[in-house]
């Protein structure tokens, strides 16, 4: 018998993935998506519990579907329901709870069919230009502030053919980028003892017009013999890193219990740079940790502006239950939120350098959408780029940079 289904997500872009892939799992099946919870007969929930907000957003959501879909099955995985059940039956008593381990065998232990096993892969990505690809899971460090090497503390990764198998896939299917994932990227090691290194050169082999970015991967797990692999493969590699750095301040990152301190990830930043010149480079901070003064914070902003970063994702410092810094006297919420606001507007500042940077140069973007007689782009390194429309989906696009506005580029196809 088909059933509806309504898809939900909350949280990383792994998450988003297995979403996906699990939604390809119950279409194969032979059941339909819903548009809206509403109209669901079977609703999946793929949490997050990385903050207190996550949490919150979790919460809501299945206590607004449970009171406005009461006939609907609810099913529920991921990080808040691997972590802490008793918030998911709190907010939606008749949910059957799947932890991350069982994650992936939802369709099989749902409508009977055989599992899988096959770590999530996708043929295709719903609604977007571009595919995300899952090679690796799991995380075994100790940050003090966070909680997914206890959710997520079984260390994985998808063998080397499964991958190019699943990419070659992706690009006779008419993708031009595919974004490389994991909860802890730079540690891929299969049971082959391929790594990360030896993963990106047979990845760059593959025939066709596309290109492979990095999702978020530590400083430190950026070696020489990877950056290497990854110059060699000119266009094909995404000029873009995403290096959580959490804190600008030395103090702050050991109490964090962080494996490198500032002067290491300026070095590996000049080392990026000295390689991949224009190189967009990101990081995570989080705002208000428990143990940073006012000369910590000062220190940070002068640090993250020292390094001129492309951009910034703030998080506004969140206890989490299990984890060492919850144990930690949390600093007043009004401090907390204007340091979060102070490392936004640095944030914004950084995205117009960045941009302005650009200004009569070339480069190559993937047309994401069409909007109001423009199509919006992604540049290599990360930048939005706004082109004169309509240019077709999906479709890399060779553009000179002509204005910078707002964080963002307008450009001319060339």
């Amino acid at each position: 018998m088909s059933v509806k289904v309504y898809f939900k997500t909350v949280g990383c872009r792994v998450n988003q993935v297995e979403t996906e892939s699990l939604r390809e799992k119950f279409m194969a099946l032979g059941h339909t998506a819903a548009a809206e919870p509403e109209d669901a007969d079977l609703v999946v929930v793929n949490t997050c519990s990385v903050t207190e907000k996550a949490d919150r957003d979790c919460v809501a959501f299945l206590r607004r579907t449970a009171a406005a879909n009461p006939k609907a099955s609810i099913a529920v995985t991921g990080c808040l329901a691997t972590l802490e059940p008793g918030k998911i039956l709190a907010a939606a008593p008749g949910a059957t709870l799947f932890t991350n381990k069982e994650k992936g065998n939802i369709p099989a232990q749902l409508c009977g069919s055989a599992p899988s096993g096959d770590f999530f892969s996708v043929t295709k990505f719903h609604g977007k230009a571009r595919a995300f690809v899952i090679v690796q899971d799991g995380c075994n460090l100790k940050c003090a502030y966070c909680l997914v090497n206890l959710a997520r503390s079984e260390l994985r990764s998808k063998p080397v053919e499964a991958v190019v198998d699943e990419i070659k896939k992706l690009i006779d299917s008419g993708f031009s980028e595919i974004v490389l994932c994991g909860t802890r990227l730079g540690i891929y090691r299969c049971k082959s003892g391929a790594t990360l290194e030896d993963l990106a050169k047979r990845l760059f082999a593959l025939d066709g017009d596309f290109r492979i970015r990095f999702s978020s991967i530590e400083s430190e797990e950026l070696t020489p013999g990877l950056l290497k692999v990854l110059k060699a493969a000119g266009p094909k590699f995404c000029e873009y890193f995403h290096l959580p750095l959490q804190a600008g301040s030395d103090p702050v990152l050991k109490a964090m219990g962080r494996l490198y301190d500032t002067a290491k990830y300026k070095a590996k930043l000049e080392e990026l740079r000295s390689i991949f010149p224009g190189v967009g480079i990101y990081a995570d901070i989080i705002a208000g940790y428990p143990t940073e003064t006012e000369e910590d914070f000062a220190a940070a902003v002068k640090f993250v502006r020292g390094c001129a970063l492309s951009g910034l994702h703030v998080f506004s410092f969140s206890g989490r239950p299990g984890t060492k810094a919850a144990a930690l006297k949390a600093l007043p919420q009004k401090t907390v939120a204007a340091r979060s606001a102070a490392l936004r507007a640095l944030d914004g500042e950084l995205r117009a350098a960045c941009a302005a940077s650009m200004l009569g140069k070339k480069y190559t973007a993937l047309v994401l959408k069409n909007k109001d007689g423009r199509a919006l782009a992604l540049a290599s390194n990360f930048v939005n780029i706004e082109l004169p429309g309509p240019q077709k989906t999906g479709r890399l696009v060779r553009c000179r940079i002509t204005a910078a506005r707002d964080g963002a580029c307008l450009a001319e196809v060339i």
